[in-house]
Formats: structure tokens, sequence, C-alpha cells
């Protein structure tokens, strides 16, 4: 039977997430902390769709207990999700899946997600770099205002590229949802850099569990040699909180970042699809 998650399931929940996914501590920890989970319960939890829901936009995770399920459970669970989705006036749904695993590309391709980008997700496990000659400072909150301008102006060329709207983030955003960001930001400050040359911006990072959530160099001063430095600092910075490794995600079409990943020393271990769906 289908029915919502309760406490106790989680961390089955959790297992069968991480199966054949090599999850982010954020991701694990937003996925125990979901509002809404539904389950397929037959003699235990066969599979799962997690369902985050914001205005008409949807984000969904789905797993399944073995391959053989993926096909058979996730339809009766996508089926009871559709209610949701009318309930909800949801139109627009996003879904990541394990790029190599055809069981879930035929799932999806049969309810009717359209591919839309690729990601990878990269691990470093060697030694820490030699500390780089760049100046860093930790974040404080009066400089959101340039950095969220500069990251959103550095990142909305692949954004564009990959039609993930809106291509500049603070341009498109509400005053509510950058209020909402700089209170967000601010709590993460512990973890987060700024890099300066001349008391002007040029680029920051972020490196939260091992994890590098963020690395952005000014649009003017990209090519110049910075980014390897920003992210050797960065992965220095990652290694002191797990000496077993350092991780990020990329675009898999931004080929300058993956290149300067793969020099100095990341190596790709997984990668996802993004498909999107939208309802009529």
């Amino acid at each position: 039977m289908i029915r919502d998650y309760e406490q106790y399931d989680i961390d089955e929940i959790v297992r069968i997430y991480t199966l054949e996914y090599k999850a982010m501590p954020a991701e694990i920890e937003a996925l125990k902390s979901a509002s809404k989970i539904l389950v397929y319960d037959d003699n235990g939890i066969q599979g799962f769709i997690h369902l985050a829901m914001s205005g008409s936009y949807c984000y969904v995770e789905m797993g399944a207990a073995a391959n053989e399920l993926i096909r058979p459970v996730g339809l009766k669970l996508w089926e009871e999700a559709k209610k949701l989705f009318i309930e909800k006036s949801i139109n627009f749904i996003q879904v990541f899946h394990v790029k190599d695993n055809l069981n879930w590309q035929e799932l999806f391709n049969e309810i009717g997600f359209k591919y839309w980008y690729s990601v990878y997700r990269f691990s470093y496990e060697g030694d820490k770099f030699n500390e780089p000659n760049i100046h860093a400072v930790k974040y404080e909150d009066k400089h959101y205002q340039d950095k969220i301008r500069l990251e959103s102006e550095a990142f909305s060329v692949v954004r564009r590229e990959n039609d993930i709207k809106p291509y500049n983030w603070y341009l498109g955003a509400s005053e509510e949802a950058i209020e909402n960001n700089r209170k967000d930001t601010l709590e993460e400050k512990e973890y987060i850099y700024l890099f300066f040359e001349n008391n002007e911006m040029i680029g920051a990072s972020m490196v939260k569990n091992a994890e590098i959530d963020l690395l952005f160099v000014n649009i003017k001063y990209q090519g110049k040699g910075y980014g390897k430095k920003i992210l050797e600092f960065t992965v220095n910075r990652g290694l002191e909180q797990n000496k077993a490794g350092v991780n990020l995600n990329a675009l898999a079409s931004n080929e300058k970042a993956l290149k300067l990943y793969k020099n100095i020393g990341f190596e790709v271990v997984q990668a996802q699809d993004s498909r999107r769906l939208f309802i009529k």
C-alpha cells in the first residue's frame, strides 16, 4: 500500500536513497527533514517518492529497494503523487536520476519527462595543496550585495546554456527571495570565503562537510588563474573538515570548470541527469 512516511521509516528511506546515489550530506539531511514523502509498503518499504513543493514547482526524488521494482513501484507512487500535483496546482516538476540506470530513464520517459541537463559528481582524495597566494576573508553580511550580484553574473552564462531560469538569479529574484537568501547565507557564514584583489571581490567559495557548494570567479577576473587558486584554497579547507576527501557537483556542460577540476586531481564518481515535466 501507499502511505505517508512515519519518522521511524526514515533510516530505511535513506538506505534506499543511497543504494546507488552518492548523496551530499546536505541532501540526506534535507530528506530526513522532508515534509512530504510517500512510501510503497509491502512487507517493508519497497520504494518512496519525496515531493518538495514550492508554489507551482515541485522537486521530486524517488528511490526503489531493487532495480526490478523501479517501474512497477515508481508508477504506483507517481499516480498517487499526481493527486497532490492537482490539489496544489503544480505545473512544473523536476527530477534527477543516476545517468547510467536505464530503469530510471525508461520510467521517466514513460511518465513524460524530457531530458534537461546533466551533472557530474566529483571527488578529490589527494593531499593538501601549498596555500595559494590569494587574499581570503570570511563572509560578513556587509558583503552580501556584492557577492550575490557577482555570483549571479558569473553563473548566468552556464544557466542560460542549460535553460535554467532565471538566467541571472539576482536580477530575476523577488525582494522576498533575496532577503531569504541573505538570511540563509548569513547562517552559513563560517563556511563561506571571499577573495579580494585591490579591495575588489574576485570570487567566493563555500565548503561545508567537505562539500564544495559554491565556487565562482568574478567575470572581470576570469581566465587569469584565480579559479585554480580559489579551488586549491577551498579544497584545503575541505580537507581540514574531512581528511578523507572533498566532493563537489558541476554541470556537465561547464567544460572550463570540468577541466580545472580534473587538472588538480578531482575524478568523476557519478553522473546524473535532470529531467523536467510541464503539466498543462
